[in-house]
């Protein structure tokens, strides 16, 4: 090791980033880096946030480390994704995956980056094939994707209840559980219920649901504390919601132990986590075991594999029986909705123009807004075919950057669907996106997985979408969400009922125009947004919980009765 290089080593170890890389410069100069040396300076590029400099530097060692060079390259496709140089990206993680050796991450980088860059012919060959293999019993397949990537295809529960890549260091055991649930605990009579996430911020998608239920949960009846991790970087997004929280404890810095003994100090009674398998999420606090009872609600559509939850918040329509051998945490169902969904503080402001959106004026505007990683290779179908069957309609999506855009609109393309049609939307803050959602004619699904707050937004603006009956919690959410306002009328058994349904909508200005009406007038008394009532319901459910737990009884399944209108 050269003094130099050790020099670059130390600064690293010391967190001091900028000065690694000052002291790795001048051994980056030569043609021939040696292998070292390219590796610390990814390392290093990539703590800077450099991400194009970083995964040059592991694409370099890749070629000079043959047994390695998947892992590598799949590093390089994974930084490159977060650069302007999406189709660079899609190159690397092929290159990663397609060089005749298995190796998970490639496996997983590559298929993550299908989906988002929207290569849905390839996805489609690829989904067959991997889909083939996980029946077969290639048991090294279920350790390649986690699980929130894996249902966004794979709607076969059996299969999403096997994935092993759940980024845990704990394991999930009896014997832990046992043991959490055995520690000595004094309930009281006013609940002790804790909130576990890092999207404590107000433009988060899970606080523009859940921000009205912690105001409406009765003080007298339920003590709420917010463990909070958020990222700072999207603190500062806030709009001053968290100032106001009487109770939220910051366990960013601290590690899953540190954070399990000072939830452990609030004495909570019942932990609910509000993230399960998706991004950031802390599964290792769950499974050192926090609190008696814990919950897994809202983040995550399906079974938290692999994380210690005694109980899965949710209603007969998105955890029917049939899927009950495929959880492992017992149901806890919700009447009327399990999506907490908040009036207080969701805005409703007039339509905008379509001339301001450059919409056509006279075109049939069918929305989705659902993140592009939903526009599997079915869903993206299921829309040619509906375009092709509306004259003079267009699809109007979010789709972020030039490669997705293109490679979608050139698929529709050869299906016969005219690029013109194809109409990206660029991002907007949520008051405009409720405006620009009233002034669509129809709103559009995705499948596997269904719009989630994407759906009851569109519901909330006035705007009427139909589904299809799912086979997972993720692919019935809004078949969940059109119940609970009334309109299951709009909920299609199969892909070939969907279109016929969208298509005679889309032709039936008279019955579109009742759609609206309806929902014009349910709103203000739907279950879906009648915040109040749903805590009260959701209150109930952790009562029941609790009350199990103090009789000495193990968790359970069982429905939350619906209170009587006007209580």
């Amino acid at each position: 090791m050269s003094a130099s290089f050790a020099k670059a080593l130390q600064r690293y170890k010391a967190d001091d980033v900028s000065g690694a890389i000052a002291a790795l410069k001048p051994m980056l100069q030569p043609k021939r880096i040696p292998l070292e040396v390219l590796l610390l300076a990814g390392q290093c590029f990539t703590k800077a946030e450099h991400w194009r400099e970083a995964a040059s530097y592991y694409s370099r060692a890749a070629d000079l480390h043959a047994a390695n060079a998947p892992m590598l390259r799949a590093l390089a496709a994974n930084l490159l994704a977060r650069t302007d140089d999406s189709y660079e990206a899609m190159q690397t993680a092929r290159k990663a995956a397609r060089n005749g050796v298995f190796d998970a991450d490639a496996e997983d980088i590559y298929r993550r980056n299908l989906q988002d860059f929207v290569c849905l012919d390839e996805a489609q060959v690829e989904n067959e094939r991997f889909l083939a293999g996980l029946k077969a019993g290639d048991e090294k397949l279920l350790g390649v994707e986690y699980p929130f990537m894996n249902i966004n295809w794979c709607d076969d529960e059996s299969i999403n209840a096997r994935m092993t890549n759940t980024k845990l260091k704990i394991p999930l055991t009896a014997q832990a559980r046992a043991a959490r649930r055995a520690r000595p605990h004094a309930f009281q009579d006013r609940l002790r219920i804790g909130y576990l996430s890092c999207d404590f911020y107000s433009q988060h998608a899970t606080m523009l649901l859940f921000r009205g239920v912690l105001d409406l949960h009765d003080p007298e009846q339920v003590d709420v504390t917010l463990f909070c991790y958020t990222n700072p970087k999207n603190t500062v997004l806030d709009d001053g919601w968290r100032g106001q929280q009487p109770k939220l404890i910051d366990i960013h810095t601290l590690s899953d132990e540190q954070a399990v003994a000072r939830i452990r100090e609030e004495e909570i009674d019942i932990l609910v986590d509000l993230k399960g398998h998706t991004r950031g999420g802390r599964g290792d606090i769950l499974n050192i075991g926090a609190a008696p009872i814990q919950v897994a609600y809202l983040g995550f559509p399906g079974s938290g594999v692999g994380i210690d939850c005694d109980y899965i918040i949710g209603d007969p329509i998105v955890l029917p029986e049939s899927s009950k051998p495929y959880y492992h945490e017992k149901f806890c169902r919700l009447p009327e909705s399990y999506q907490a969904n908040d009036r207080l503080h969701r805005p409703d402001p007039p339509a905008t123009s379509r001339a301001s959106l450059g919409l056509p004026e006279g075109a049939f505007v069918f929305a989705s807004f659902n993140a592009v990683r939903k526009v599997t290779p079915r869903t993206a179908a299921l829309w040619a075919r509906i375009l092709l069957s509306v004259p003079n309609s267009v699809l109007w999506i979010l789709c972020a950057g030039d490669f997705a855009r293109d490679n979608l609109a050139s698929w529709m393309e050869g299906k016969g669907v005219a690029r013109s049609r194809i109409l990206f939307a660029p991002f907007a803050h949520y008051p405009e996106h409720i405006a620009r959602l009233k002034v669509a004619d129809f709103g559009l699904d995705t499948f596997p997985v269904n719009g989630h707050t994407t759906s009851s937004d569109k519901l909330w603006a006035g705007l009427p979408l139909a589904t299809i009956k799912g086979r997972h919690f993720a692919s019935r959410v809004s078949e969940s969400l059109l119940a609970a306002v009334g309109l299951s009328e709009l909920v299609a058994e199969d892909d070939d009922a969907y279109v016929d349904l969208v298509v005679s909508l889309a032709k039936d200005r008279e019955r579109l125009s009742a759609l609206r009406h309806h929902l014009s007038k349910v709103r203000a008394e739907a279950p879906l947004f009648d915040t109040a009532r749903f805590t009260r319901h959701l209150e109930k459910a952790y009562r029941m919980m609790a009350e199990r737990a103090q009789t000495g009884q193990e968790p359970d399944h069982f429905d939350v009765p619906a209170l009587d209108h006007g209580a």
